[in-house]
């Protein structure tokens, strides 16, 4: 019989009758860093894997800044109905954490970008020759068919097609209101909250109002504007913050305590974002609908003031009877022990 053998042959030789099979030297390895060299960070600092690729960090803020879809933030319309549903349920839970009956109140107001603008501060200037626009409005009109000087131009109290709108919105409620000191970590930084030791509540990951005040500063660059007070007697809590994205931290840019002139007991949250109300108006009100049938001891009152006139909302969702007149005997009772 004869041995077939596979793959190369190495070279023997005979040494006192034995077969010594003499072994070839293998070349070096080579250094996978001197084969392909890390690429530098933008801070300078190099922190490169084994297969030499750079080793970066994101901080919570800036991963969910880049995947606002998965906090419901898919389009300015969803998260416009996202934002509102965000605030509405953190209401509920200050509220109920105390043992209060709700009282919320939402109010939608409707800017363009001519009103955002003033609202930021930016000063529009007219243009001081208009005669170098007409020729690139003429090709568009001739390119849409339309004619040299058919070139429509939107009326004043209609807007333009594809316009941007932006919204301030404002929820209030009767809750336990927040700590001073609290206040910039409680809004400032994302996956930070109260709740992950509490159960049966509807927030629970520290996420929701923080994305509501990512999407503005997203969308507006407006900060978030908060008033709080947790007794009625007490003094009440001014806050004016941002939030750092690439680190993750609050930037306080008005914080202090003011006279509670006007009794309030609660938070108060103010804050301007890009959405769509025509687009998502029915969610708003269905969702809304639906709080006021699972929560029949809680007040929603809603207040939507628009550009035009035909959208312009005002409805309530009262108490139950049978739960306000447990209210006012339990007012009652307190008042006589008192």
């Amino acid at each position: 019989s004869r041995n077939h053998r596979i793959g190369p042959t190495l070279p023997s030789a005979r040494v006192g009758g034995a077969l010594v099979v003499r072994a070839q030297a293998q070349p070096p390895l080579v250094a996978a860093e001197t084969c392909m060299p890390p690429k530098a960070a933008k801070d300078g600092t190099k922190i490169s894997t084994a297969r030499g690729e750079v080793l970066r960090f994101k901080s919570p803020a800036e991963f969910f800044s880049e995947n606002k879809n998965i906090a419901g933030f898919d389009n300015v319309g969803k998260s416009l109905y996202t934002t509102v549903r965000e605030l509405v349920e953190n209401a509920l839970d200050a509220c109920e954490s105390i043992r209060e009956l709700p009282d919320i109140e939402i109010t939608l107001q409707e800017f363009d970008t001519e009103g955002l603008n003033a609202l930021i501060g930016v000063v529009a200037h007219e243009r001081l020759d208009s005669s170098l626009y007409e020729s690139a409005k003429a090709a568009t009109g001739k390119k849409a068919g339309d004619g040299a000087g058919s070139s429509k131009e939107p009326t004043e109290g209609k807007r333009a097609k594809g316009e941007s709108l932006y919204y301030r919105v404002t929820v209030r409620d009767n809750g336990c209101g927040m700590r001073h000191e609290q206040i910039p970590d409680m809004l400032g930084r994302v996956l930070s909250g109260s709740k992950y030791g509490v159960r049966q509540t509807r927030g629970k990951f520290g996420l929701g109002a923080k994305m509501a005040l990512i999407w503005s500063k997203q969308s507006t660059g407006m900060p978030v504007e908060v008033r709080s007070a947790t007794s009625s007697t007490g003094p009440l809590s001014v806050c004016v913050l941002d939030i750092d994205i690439q680190k993750n931290e609050p930037r306080v840019k008005v914080h202090e305590r003011i006279d509670n002139t006007s009794g309030l007991r609660g938070t108060e949250i103010s804050l301007v974002v890009g959405g769509a109300w025509s687009s998502y108006r029915a969610y708003i009100v269905r969702y809304l609908r639906q709080m006021a049938v699972i929560t029949p001891y809680a007040r929603f009152g809603l207040r939507v003031s628009t550009l035009s006139e035909r959208s312009t909302l005002a409805l309530e969702y009262a108490l139950r009877r049978r739960f306000r007149d447990a209210s006012e005997t339990l007012q009652r009772r307190f008042r006589d022990a008192s």
